[in-house]
């Protein structure tokens, strides 16, 4: 009988690989993220079959904690730009708080390695979101563009918002303000 697997081991592994691919992309290799974990590099192939698919899984693992972020209080009711602020604004503190799961994210997304079936399921928390930015296009509150186009308009704005908090927290509030305004300004007509 096989003895089951570990979650920790699991859990360590994962964050080994978000540093490790935060690091070097999809160039990180499984000898590595095992170092990083403290395991045997057999031990990641028990848990994850190739380097492959630990990355699809690493890419969901990072999506939900950012959906667990985002989502919670998300306000459905509200009119577009308070939706979409409160989406910014909880990206923006997720990011401040976990850089190195928000770069291996992005650079799985870059990648050729990611599946559009684990990108589809990595937007599924997120079809409020995805919803409320499609009725903004079509009631014309937004910019006639693909919705992939206007979250990658938001996402490097928030990202350039995150670097100048980091190094400037004095003024967290105004570059988060500004960050939100420029967003707002980018994808309206």
């Amino acid at each position: 009988m096989a003895r089951p697997l570990s979650p920790e081991k699991r859990n360590a592994l994962l964050l080994a690989a978000t540093h490790a691919v935060a690091e070097q992309g999809v160039l990180a290799t499984t000898a590595s993220i095992a170092r990083r974990a403290g395991v045997a590099e057999g031990t990641l192939f028990t848990y994850f079959e190739n380097k492959e698919l630990l990355f699809q899984e690493l890419y969901l693992h990072v999506k939900h904690e950012l959906a667990d972020a985002v989502m919670p209080d998300y306000p459905h009711q509200a009119d577009y730009r308070h939706r979409l602020e409160h989406v910014f604004q909880r990206y923006v503190s997720w990011g401040l708080s976990n850089t190195a799961a928000r770069l291996a994210v992005a650079r799985l997304s870059a990648s050729v390695q990611l599946l559009d079936g684990t990108r589809a399921q990595g937007m599924e928390p997120f079809q409020a979101v995805s919803g409320m930015i499609e009725d903004a296009v079509q009631s014309g509150v937004l910019v006639n563009a693909p919705i992939a186009f206007l979250y990658s308009i938001i996402e490097r704005i928030a990202d350039t918002t995150i670097e100048y908090v980091d190094r400037q927290p004095a003024d967290a509030d105004r570059y988060r303000q500004l960050g939100f305004h420029a967003v707002w300004r980018a994808i309206t007509p």
